[in-house]
């Protein structure tokens, strides 16, 4: 049960100092746990200097935090709570005050306590609580109650322990039901009481190996199948999870053992395509619960939420998410709650909230890996996929490789499809791989399920319309919007880029658009779209154009700005939001250097740059040609815009572009507002600028930029010879592979090397700078 504390400012100094204590002694029973694996975390505790001050309850529950984390946890811990027994822990239930021990001595502070948790903590015994500090700031203890079940007189020869495991379970105590079932000859009952604890408390393979041995028992508990339909979940089985729950239906269960299992069949049904049954199942029984029934209400809440994601009733979802967690909370739920926890955060990404959405997500993650919860590989999975479509790919790469490793670990592979497909993303976003490695490993996936079905059509089609196959891609990605993606991710991309294949097959864009639109009013997820706008940057910019979309589409719109890259030094390459443009004219490739490295410029002055200010008259015919093969080129990328407007007698390339050219970070890096990588630039120097190009200006500007790199290696050059001469000194003969003249650059190379007490190095430079020097001059 949850309380939460109303300290006054000392007080909830008092509490921080507490938790800050207690945090610096589980770090630092970690860092010992992990230099000696094999002493008890229990041992340790005597020679750390912060463990005599705190309660023995709360230093062993440090010690055994710090015991987990050195088998499950990388890095250290958060420690944002800390544990306290009874008798540190005391509340009064008639004022509502909970007076607890501090480092500063103990401190009375209010809570509010509703009439509901008043009566609980009147009819149990409370056994201890952990004070915990929420990320607002906000101070809460959850306390842990045993509330016994009313005394019975028990009927003759009948099991005293049966009762107990019965309240147990209806309070969801799965711990304390594993501890007192396990190793005792059970019923069939009690085998499935013992599996679902197992189950809930991620001991799978244990629960499997009951529950398989307990399926062949005659008359079978109902809980035994509920078990079966709850492992058939997480082997990614929805036929076998929905046989395995109706099975259990039919073998007459007790009230609260039939409720779980209609939500796993309810669940079954949504992952089999059938959400409308499945939503008819849930409001059935939510109508069946009764309100005292807390805990199966919370659950039925958190399944009903689910199916209302399922069928974009995000309405619905949220108003049942929301009352579940309120009942996770009061109950001190953990298992449901982590959750529902998670696919509250997931939807808030949707809603345009990522902040607040991956603070709530790790949270679940740090919960889970504080209780080796089977969930951590579902939410590493959510992680690497919210960081790729905000396109920070290191960090989902990150997640979705612990997101494959937690499943092997768990020997579990429901998830692997996805994670394998989401990583072969970044990879090929970020050039790790290319378009053909990507479509091998695609497919390649192997997909089990209709969830895994549903990506591998997803990605199929983003790579047929990579290739320009419109056609190809059109039925993959209705696949993916009528089928049942287990990521919401999924079918908002494919909405989109079904219509962008429509309307690049002539179809009109108001036509093409509409479910797009709708989708985008009515569900939200343009933060979902916008890893996409470079490819679908013409589709935003025709939205803006024809105002359609209302305010979402013209914030895609604004985030589709091309991105134009220009590489002019060595090799003449360009490409638009990732797309290989190739120009054909060598005099447009020329038109766009001079745009790109001067800016804006009248028709004489490019002319005349282009020609070398000749007069002939087919020079115009020329200019007009250059001009022409540029536009068509760069058209396709700004839709009905042009990419070279003529405005006030200059020609400039389209302000919609963001321009990227190497040659140009080279041309200002010495400007005070350049943002240029310095040490990168100045690590390589790909070539010449347009080697083709013979006009004035173009060899004026060519040596220009090559002695602004040979300035800039000699400026990083002093920079590093500091800390690293040899380093320098490998960066300085760089200088005169490009000019062997530069005498400079042989002079500093030998100090940098004598001053790193290289003298042979040293020697040996100045030999050769005498003989090249010697040589070229003479030559």
């Amino acid at each position: 049960m949850r309380l939460t504390l109303q300290p006054t400012p000392e007080q909830a100094h008092a509490l921080n100092d507490t938790r800050t204590h207690v945090s610096r002694l589980m770090n630092g029973l970690l860092v010992q746990a992990r230099r000696h694996p094999d002493t008890p975390t229990d041992d340790l505790l005597h020679a750390h200097p912060d463990a005599p001050t705190l309660p023995h309850a709360t230093r062993r529950a440090a010690a055994q935090a710090a015991h987990n984390a050195r088998h499950n946890t990388r890095g250290g811990l958060k420690g944002e709570s800390y544990w306290l027994d009874a008798r540190s822990l005391r509340l009064n239930p008639d004022t509502g005050h909970v007076t607890l021990w501090t480092l500063q001595g103990r401190h009375t502070i209010p809570t509010r306590l509703g009439n509901y948790q008043r009566h609980l903590l009147k009819s149990g015994r409370v056994q201890g609580g952990r004070v915990t500090q929420a990320r607002n700031g906000d101070w809460y203890v959850n306390v842990q109650l045993d509330t016994p079940a009313a005394p019975t007189r028990p009927k003759a020869g009948a099991d005293p322990l049966a009762s107990r495991t019965d309240q147990l379970e209806r309070e969801g105590k799965y711990s304390d039901i594993v501890r007192l079932l396990r190793r005792r000859t059970l019923t069939s009952k009690q085998k499935g009481q013992l599996a679902l604890s197992l189950l809930e408390t991620g001991e799978t393979d244990a629960a499997e190996i009951l529950l398989l041995r307990a399926a062949g028992d005659h008359y079978a508990d109902a809980r035994i199948h509920l078990g079966l339909s709850l492992l058939a979940a997480m082997r990614s089985d929805p036929e076998a999870r929905l046989a395995h729950a109706r099975r259990g239906l039919d073998a007459n269960p007790d009230q609260v053992t039939r409720w779980w299992l209609i939500c796993s069949q309810a669940r079954a049904l949504v992952e089999l395509g059938s959400s409308s049954e499945a939503q008819e199942l849930m409001a059935s029984v939510l109508e069946e619960i009764p309100v005292s029934e807390l805990r199966s209400r919370a659950r039925a809440l958190y399944f009903a939420q689910n199916v209302s994601a399922s069928m974009d009733d995000f309405e619905s979802q949220d108003r049942y998410a929301r009352e579940a967690l309120r009942l996770f909370d009061l109950l001190g739920g953990h298992s449901e709650s982590l959750s529902l926890r998670m696919d509250l955060g997931y939807r808030l990404f949707f809603e345009g909230r990522p902040e607040e959405s991956l603070s709530m997500i790790h949270e679940v993650l740090r919960r889970a890996e504080e209780s080796n919860d089977h969930r951590r590989d579902t939410t590493h999975l959510i992680l690497g996929e919210l960081y790729l479509l905000q396109e920070k790919f290191d960090t989902a790469l990150h997640h979705l490789d612990l997101s494959i490793e937690t499943q092997s670990v768990q020997g579990s592979d429901r998830l692997n499809v996805l994670a394998r497909a989401f990583r072969a993303e970044c990879l090929w976003r970020t050039s790790k791989i290319d378009l053909n490695t990507f479509e091998r490993q695609i497919d390649s996936l192997n997909p089990k399920q209709e969830f895994d079905y549903i990506a591998q059509s997803f990605y199929s089609g983003l790579i047929h319309t990579e290739n320009r196959n419109y056609n190809l891609a059109l039925p993959k990605f209705e696949a993916v919007i009528d089928g049942v993606a287990l990521l919401d991710g999924f079918r908002l991309r494919a909405h989109a880029f079904r219509t962008f294949c429509r309307w690049s097959t002539h179809a009109p864009l108001e036509q093409a658009s509409t479910e797009l639109i709708e989708v985008l009013s009515r569900i939200g997820g343009e933060l979902a779209l916008a890893i996409d706008t470079d490819r679908l940057a013409p589709l935003y910019a025709a939205f803006a154009e024809l105002k359609l979309g209302g305010g979402a589409a013209r914030r895609l719109a604004l985030r589709a700005r091309p991105v134009l890259r220009v590489t002019l030094l060595g090799q003449f390459t360009l490409t638009v939001n990732g797309t290989e443009v190739p120009i054909r004219l060598k005099k447009s490739r020329e038109l766009l250097a001079f745009l790109c490295l001067n800016g804006s410029a009248t028709r004489d002055q490019l002319m005349t740059a282009l020609w070398n200010g000749e007069m002939r008259s087919e020079l115009n015919s020329y200019f007009k040609q250059a001009l022409h093969g540029l536009r068509q080129a760069l058209k396709p990328f700004l839709g009905i815009q042009d990419p070279l407007p003529l405005a006030g007698g200059v020609y400039r390339l389209a302000e919609k572009f963001e321009i990227r050219c190497d040659a140009t970070a080279l041309q200002n890096w010495q400007q005070a507002s350049s943002a240029v990588d310095k040490h990168r630039l100045a690590d390589s120097y790909p070539g010449a600028l347009l080697p083709e190009a013979e006009t004035e200006w173009a060899t004026e500007t060519r040596e220009f930029l090559e002695n602004q790199w040979l300035a800039l290696v000699m400026a990083v050059g002093s920079e590093i010879e500091v800390t690293d001469p040899v380093a320098a000194a490998h960066l300085y003969l760089k200088a005169t592979h490009l000019n062997p003249l530069f005498e400079s650059a042989w002079s500093a190379a030998i100090t940098a090397y004598a001053k790193a007490g290289l003298s042979h190095l040293s020697q040996h430079t100045r030999s050769t700078a005498k003989r090249v020097l010697n040589g070229e001059i003479s030559h």
